[in-house]
């Protein structure tokens, strides 16, 4: 049974200020979003969802099918799932890029196998 991270990061995060979104600023000597990243790395499958202006960066990001988000959060998810499909997970994760503080076993909770 497959399980797929869908990891959202394409908002801009300017109530955080600084020169670059949230997820891209650094946190204890690693950025956000690879903090979050790192989080989701038991899945068999990982999509980041990313801003269309941060494409570029989805080189940094190994490991993980980068896809440009919309211009909301609801069209950003959707644009990960589709690009899930072809892979059809039994189970989808979906977190926010720039919420890193979640420690390993909290995205576990709750699964269970339904087959």
């Amino acid at each position: 049974m497959k399980t797929a991270a869908l990891i959202v990061a394409a908002g801009r995060g300017t109530r955080a200020g600084g020169a670059v979104p949230k997820q891209w600023q650094g946190v204890a000597g690693k950025r956000v979003i690879d903090w979050t990243l790192d989080r989701f790395g038991f899945c068999d499958i990982h999509v980041v969802v990313l801003h269309p202006d941060d494409m570029d960066l989805a080189g940094t990001l190994d490991g993980w099918i980068a896809v440009a988000g919309g211009a909301t959060r609801d069209a950003s998810v959707r644009a990960g799932l589709t690009a899930l499909a072809a892979h059809a997970p039994r189970r989808v994760l979906i977190h926010d890029a720039a919420r890193p503080l979640i420690d390993r076993p909290t995205p576990l909770r709750g699964l269970r196998s339904t087959a």
